[in-house]
């Protein structure tokens, strides 16, 4: 039997925890759980992956010019690959192939999110959904008793956001169906940002001296909003601005028609003031509200 083991805090007491590789009755059950849930969603209307297609065609998201486009995508994508690691270039050329690889990924996560999400409904969809959830329920245990964390997999279902829950989900998709934490940062164009001091260890750009940067070197916080070399906030053509993102300046009063400025006073509550230039001797309209 394969186990992980984790701990976690909950209401301040470390939970020492584990889940463990699924047993002959967890995959029963969990066949069970599946088939139930795939004729409820059939039953309901749910579509099936072999008509996703179709779907996707009748109702104008998907045609033979998005998967042509789609092609040549990852088409480019192994086409840079290719270059990036063969090497012999300068390391600026490589860094914006390495930067292009990660543009063209992101262009195939939009083009086929529609196709993801649609897939996630599908009844195949919806009963892998609920297979996993019950395994997770089944699967996760106390380390010293081997006894289930959860109740049964509504109460899993229940406390899914719950630090627990996310742990053991991530470590159980892990075990069944090899996933990689590190995923993005084994990446070919991500190893080779990383080995040259292009990002950090959160894949978030950096200049030479360590600082956190956009594509074209523009300085960025955590929070990626564009800064100064002082920290102050910046537009992204380096205009000062307030944490609000509204531009930091000395304004001046506007001009009437013959050049002289307009003065605007601060209306007291349940009044209305008029403006009028500083010319003009009369005094401000107040209408009282």
């Amino acid at each position: 039997m394969i186990t992980k083991p984790f701990e976690v805090t909950v209401d301040g007491t470390e939970q020492q925890l584990m889940v463990r590789s699924a047993s002959v009755t967890d995959r029963r059950e969990s066949d069970k759980v599946y088939n139930q849930s795939f004729s409820d969603a059939v039953r309901s209307k749910a579509i099936v992956r072999a008509k996703i297609d179709d779907v996707l065609k009748e109702q104008g998201l998907w045609d033979n010019n998005k998967q042509t486009e789609l092609d040549h995508l990852q088409s480019e994508i192994i086409t840079r690959e290719r270059k990036l690691a063969e090497g012999g270039i300068r390391l600026s050329e490589a860094k914006n192939l390495a930067t292009e690889i990660q543009e063209l990924r992101g262009q195939i996560r939009e083009l086929i999110s529609v196709k993801m999400s649609l897939d996630n409904n599908t009844a195949e969809g919806q009963a892998d959904n609920a297979r996993f959830n019950y395994l997770v329920s089944a699967c996760t245990v106390y380390r010293n008793s081997n006894q289930p964390y959860f109740k049964d997999m509504e109460d899993y279902l229940e406390k899914s956001t719950s630090a627990v829950a996310i742990k053991a989900a991530q470590l159980l998709a892990n075990m069944i169906y090899g996933l990689d934490n590190n995923y993005e940062s084994n990446l070919p164009e991500n190893k080779f940002l990383k080995q040259y001091k292009f990002i950090d260890e959160k894949l978030r750009l950096i200049n030479k001296d360590g600082k956190l940067v956009d594509k074209d070197g523009r300085f960025v916080d955590e929070a990626g909003r564009y800064i100064d070399a002082k920290g102050n906030y910046v537009d992204k053509n380096g205009f000062r601005v307030d944490d609000k993102g509204e531009y930091v300046l000395d304004t001046k009063p506007f001009l009437n028609e013959d050049g002289k400025p307009i003065i605007v006073e601060e209306p007291k509550k349940d009044e209305t003031v008029v403006p009028t230039s500083v010319d003009n001797k009369e005094q401000t309209e107040v209408t009282k509200g």
